[in-house]
């Protein structure tokens, strides 16, 4: 086919495909298409012959561009964390918008007549599981991930992701729901030495209460990254005023949208906290999109490289190309963990007394 037929083949599954998430695949005809594709009747049929053809097409290249994903990343080493961190920003994403759903149309297309000369369902699954096969075989090479049954975390996340996007179609989810999934699938995988970022929570209190108090016992009275936990005595109002935060209708109108994690270890040790704020105002022009600690006695240890490694993913999938952090010119520990992560020296400025730099991350 030359290339301007499979420009246009592809322009049809992209209009196709929103038409068969907005309405289920029963809910499409081949003259809906035709009005959202632009093209005569048969202007379409010239590229299929059916409503069957182009959901199996779109289908079709679902599985194979997530594999193609995967093992581009591993071949340009990119660490196994991050390829999973990505992933499963992106699946949160997907799972909290039931309106890009193509999980009842699916159920449609297979329950009818339509799927009689197209490829078993299980297809889909096991391409999708080669793919998730090869991360998690990186993953335990290089010594990121330990996980005694791999088939069983890729079963959970799986059938996890598709029941919530089927649901998603019939409810509105609760917000924390698909973190929380996803953060079984993190715990699953992640070896002891690895860490992942959780939003914070009420089962959070103890364990946040004893990091602050660290903090405090090494003469250190500010916490960098912590949303001023360093200064909040109530963790509930604390813990309100950063979900206020990350909801663009109800942020702090004298603050910025941003996000605030813990960052766990494999014993479910808070060992630091990072923040991310999704845009700068006069106040934070100096400050920088994010700020970041670790618990005085688990420094050294390559927490604020990792740490900062998975904000980064987590930046690019909110949508932000760069990020600018600030540093004091004597942090050489935090100086070299930004560089290591690719940051570029922008400018210098003085904070309280203090010179200060700023750094580019771009992503």
């Amino acid at each position: 086919m030359s290339g301007k037929g499979e420009t246009t083949r592809q322009a049809i599954c992209e209009r196709a495909r929103e038409l068969f998430c907005e309405r289920g695949f029963k809910g499409v005809t081949m003259q809906d298409i035709c009005k959202a594709a632009g093209l005569s009747r048969g202007g379409l049929y010239r590229h299929f012959g059916s409503t069957g053809q182009i959901f199996s097409a779109i289908l079709e290249g679902f599985g194979g561009a997530q594999n193609r994903e995967i093992h581009g990343q591993i071949q340009r080493g990119v660490p196994a964390s991050l390829v999973l961190e990505g992933l499963l920003c992106r699946y949160e994403a997907e799972m909290l918008d039931g309106g890009s759903s193509l999980s009842l149309a699916v159920c449609e297309f297979y329950s009818g007549p339509e799927a009689a000369g197209a490829p078993p369902v299980s297809r889909w699954y096991e391409a999708s599981r080669a793919g998730w096969t090869e991360l998690i075989r990186y993953g335990l090479d290089t010594g990121e991930f330990s996980c005694p049954d791999p088939r069983g975390a890729f079963d959970l996340l799986a059938f996890a992701y598709q029941g919530a996007r089927l649901w998603g179609r019939l409810m509105e989810l609760p917000k924390a729901a698909p973190a929380g999934m996803l953060g079984q699938v993190r715990r699953l995988l992640l070896g002891p030495d690895m860490i992942r970022l959780e939003r914070p929570g009420p089962e959070h209190r103890e364990r946040a209460l004893e990091f602050r108090e660290e903090f405090f016992d090494h003469d250190e009275p500010i916490i960098f990254g912590s949303e001023l936990l360093d200064k909040t005595e109530s963790y509930d109002q604390w813990l309100e005023s950063v979900n206020r935060n990350t909801d663009p209708k109800t942020v702090n109108p004298d603050w910025v949208l941003t996000d605030t994690y813990f960052a766990v270890d494999g014993e479910e040790n808070i060992v630091g906290m990072i923040d991310l704020r999704h845009r700068l105002n006069g106040f934070l022009r100096d400050l920088g999109n994010c700020g970041y600690s670790v618990r005085p006695s688990r420094r050294g240890r390559g927490y604020g490289t990792q740490m900062l490694g998975l904000l980064t993913v987590r930046a690019r999938a909110a949508g932000l190309r760069e990020l600018h952090i600030s540093v004091e010119r004597d942090n050489i520990p935090s100086v070299r963990v930004i560089k290591g992560r690719g940051g570029a020296y922008e400018r210098s400025f003085s904070h309280e007394g203090a010179g200060a730099d700023v750094y580019l991350i771009a992503l």
